[in-house]
């Protein structure tokens, strides 16, 4: 699931290595998630941001007709997100039921702006394959998952068109 593209705020509650109790340090995805798990660290909630940021995509998504560049690590972001509010959830039984509340809201959030991104930009994808299959300057601007599944459906189509 984690693969290292994203980097995640925590702060370290125990000192180790060059780190000290206290700082605030950004890991690649899968470390803070192991970190966190073990106890070692606490994640910086940065959900807000990621729902400003996945805000901004669609209106950008919106308002330009070609499909427009994300801001690098943003899926696995969000993502690693939704995966820390999960668990935040059903681990902290000892939480108010405000502060679980305000983050059930937040995850709610979270998946369904994520999906509107995915789903208006997958729109765009199959568009940008029917016009322009196998497009330098369209594969610029996706993420690597999106990469993946435009090559794959514009090698589909070619094949479909006999234009191999």
């Amino acid at each position: 699931m984690f693969v290292g593209r994203a980097k995640i705020a925590v702060k370290v509650l125990e000192a180790f290595g060059d780190w000290n109790a206290g700082d605030i340090i950004l890991l690649e995805d899968w470390k803070a998630k192991e970190l966190w798990e073990a106890g070692m660290v606490e994640v910086v909630d940065e959900t807000d941001k990621i729902l400003g940021e996945i805000d901004r995509a669609i209106s950008e998504e919106r308002e330009n007709e070609p499909i427009m560049p994300l801001p690098p690590g943003l899926y696995e972001r969000a993502e690693f997100y939704i995966y820390y509010l999960e668990n935040c959830v059903r681990m902290n039984t000892d939480e108010s039921i405000e502060s679980i509340n305000v983050k059930l809201t937040k995850l709610a959030n979270l998946k369904k702006k994520l999906e509107h991104l995915k789903m208006m930009r997958f729109r765009k994808i199959l568009e940008a394959v029917r016009l322009r299959p196998n497009s330098l300057e369209i594969i610029s601007r996706l993420s690597p998952e999106e990469r993946r599944i435009y090559l794959q459906i514009s090698k589909i189509r070619n094949e479909w068109l006999g234009e191999v």
